[in-house]
């Protein structure tokens, strides 16, 4: 895993997601959100392009994510999520909490993102 600290004066912040977001990878991804979430960006993107997979745990701290993003008077965007990660968000009805982006939105313009493996 890669991480890159996050300037203070930067009003986004990226978690990039390389590979399945499940039990074993969580400590690491969630690592990843916390330090950036400590500069309290304007906008938190995770970028889900090269996730595959996401389960419920994964789902539990996205949402974790969005509630101290918010709470923070940030927001969280998903970028890049796959169609079976976009249908898991629909059918547990979180598709509507978070913002969604595509993979080439521009979303986190100026944001330093790490990597999370």
């Amino acid at each position: 895993m890669t991480v890159l600290s996050v300037p203070r004066s930067s009003p986004a912040a990226a978690v990039d997601v390389v590979g399945a977001l499940d039990l074993s990878s969580l400590p690491r991804v969630r690592a990843q959100i916390d330090e950036a979430l400590v500069a309290r960006p304007e906008r938190l993107v995770v970028d889900l392009s090269a996730c595959p997979f996401v389960d419920a745990s994964a789902l539990s701290m996205l949402l974790d994510a969005h509630r101290r993003a918010r709470r923070a008077g940030g927001s969280l965007t998903l970028r890049g999520c796959s169609p079976r990660v976009l249908r898991l968000l629909a059918l547990t009805g979180l598709r509507g909490v978070s913002h969604l982006a595509g993979p080439a939105d521009g979303s986190c313009e100026g944001g330093v993102s790490g990597a999370a493996r």
